[in-house]
C-alpha cells in the first residue's frame, strides 16, 4: 500500500513544505523549505542573503524579542494574547478527538501553525479518500482556521 505522502496532491504537498518552513529550526531547515517551495532561490540567493533571511525569520517568527509575527493561534485568539491560552487547548482537544496530537519532544505548542498546515494537509487528504471527513474538515476550518490565518 502507498504512504499517503506518495498520494498527495501538489496542494497538499505544499502544506506540508509550508509547515516545514514555518517549523525551521536553523538556515539549513529554512533554505531546504524555501528551496522547495521555490527552486530558483537555489541559485539566486546568496550565502549573506540566506543569513539576512534567517536573521528575518526569527524576527518575525522565532525571537528573541516580541515577535513581529507570532505563529501561535493563541496570541491572536486570547484577549491577553498569551501563547498556551484557551485557543491552544481547544485545538488540542480537538485533535485529540480525532486521535492526534503533537509530537510532545518537539517542545511546539499546539497552536503553532507548523501544527495547524500539517492537520489541515491532513484532514485535507483523508477528505479526498474518505467522505466522513468532511463535516470535520470543514468544522475545523469555520470554527478555528479561519479566525486566525488569513
Amino acid at each position: 500500500m502507498d504512504s499517503i505522502y506518495e498520494s498527495l496532491t501538489e496542494l497538499e504537498k505544499t502544506g506540508l513544505t509550508l509547515r516545514d518552513f514555518f517549523n525551521s529550526h536553523d538556515s539549513r531547515s529554512l533554505k531546504s523549505a524555501y528551496v522547495r517551495l521555490n527552486p530558483s532561490a537555489a541559485v539566486n540567493l546568496t550565502d549573506r542573503a540566506w543569513l539576512e533571511a534567517e536573521y528575518d525569520f526569527n524576527a518575525l517568527f522565532v525571537g528573541p524579542g516580541k515577535l513581529l509575527a507570532a505563529p501561535f493561534a493563541s496570541v491572536y485568539l486570547e484577549e491577553d494574547a498569551l501563547v498556551m491560552g484557551k485557543a491552544t487547548l481547544e485545538i488540542r482537544e480537538f485533535m485529540a478527538a480525532l486521535g492526534l496530537s503533537v509530537n510532545q519532544e518537539s517542545n511546539i505548542p499546539d497552536d503553532h501553525i507548523s501544527c495547524v498546515l500539517e492537520l489541515t494537509t491532513l484532514l485535507l487528504a483523508n477528505t479526498r479518500q474518505t467522505s466522513q471527513y468532511r463535516s470535520t474538515l470543514t468544522q475545523y476550518i469555520n470554527n478555528y482556521l479561519t479566525k486566525w490565518v488569513p
